[in-house]
């Protein structure tokens, strides 16, 4: 079975856009990188979907729905699922605006965001 990944000129052809809003663009990031480590994990360890399943206690359909990147998961759930799989989770966050690091916070505070943001929900299942 091939698996076919959307590169992000055809979402954003399909949305209408010309460039990804900076929390979608952050949220699709995230959700591309879980998605593809539970793959990976299962392939690696040879187990099907049902089997992994079960290793994680929950039922194949959320499985496929992980691995597929197209679920919104809790951060609790993300949690659950990384600590039966013995992974440890990195997050690193790091301010948008440079003039944070430098001066105070007020100057990057009230700036608009360099790239409009929109909520997920608005988009729909358009991936």
């Amino acid at each position: 079975m091939e698996y076919k990944l959307i590169d992000s000129k055809s979402v954003l052809k399909h949305l209408g856009i010309s460039e990804i809003p900076s929390n979608i663009d952050m949220f699709y990031d995230l959700s591309y990188q879980l998605s593809t480590y539970i793959f990976d994990y299962r392939v690696r360890h040879n187990l099907t979907q049902k089997q992994f399943a079960e290793l994680l206690g929950v039922r194949q359909p959320m499985i496929s729905k992980l691995e597929s990147g197209n679920y919104n998961i809790s951060l609790q759930s993300i949690c659950d699922v990384m600590a039966k799989l013995n992974t440890r989770i990195k997050l690193d966050l790091e301010p948008a605006c440079e003039e944070i690091v430098s001066a105070s916070l007020d100057k990057c505070v009230d700036k608009e965001p360099a790239v409009s943001t929109t909520n997920i929900e608005e988009l729909g299942v358009a991936v």
